[in-house]
């Protein structure tokens, strides 16, 4: 026996078959109308803003370290409410040279932190603002054309029959 293939027809049904003719087709899954442009641009703004606020927050987590103190990462120092540590230029610790005793004691690590932390703060204030933003606006457009289905279906079904 062979198979039917696109281009042939199927074979008709042997005479004892039962009749389907009335039988209901295959499900069709329905039409959804195709999305807004909107839906698509705030999609594309979320995924990038999404993006910039976790380059933000990984320069917020990169590690500063002066010569001699390791300050940990950045957010950390801050939050935490950590110190400086000062060397003295004229007796500096073993293995410490003058010139990176004045080095530690001009930059200090909050000055390192605060120089890293701004525009990582920065980078993730806007990445969050846009992605939260671009979301509002999706609910938004999905919320009134879900409104408008829903009116569109009430009024069918409110509507008097025909003559």
């Amino acid at each position: 026996m062979t198979t039917p293939t696109a281009d042939a027809p199927a074979p008709p049904p042997p005479p004892d078959a039962p009749d389907t003719s009335d039988a209901p087709g295959p499900a069709v899954a329905p039409v959804r109308p195709a999305a807004h442009g909107v839906v698509s641009a705030t999609a594309l703004i979320a995924t990038l803003g999404v993006v910039v606020a976790l380059i933000g927050l990984g320069l917020m987590l990169r590690t500063v370290s002066t010569p001699t103190q390791d300050c940990g990462t950045s957010i950390a120092f801050l939050l935490q409410g950590r110190v400086n540590v000062f060397v003295s230029v004229d007796d500096p610790p073993e293995g410490i040279t003058k010139a990176e005793a004045e080095a530690n004691n001009a930059t200090p690590c909050r000055e390192r932190v605060a120089d890293q932390v701004k525009p990582a703060a920065l980078l993730f204030g806007a990445g969050l603002v846009a992605a939260v933003g671009a979301a509002a606006v999706e609910m938004a457009v999905r919320g009134a054309g879900w409104l408008k289905r829903r009116r569109a279906r009430r009024a069918r079904t409110e509507a008097p029959p025909g003559p």
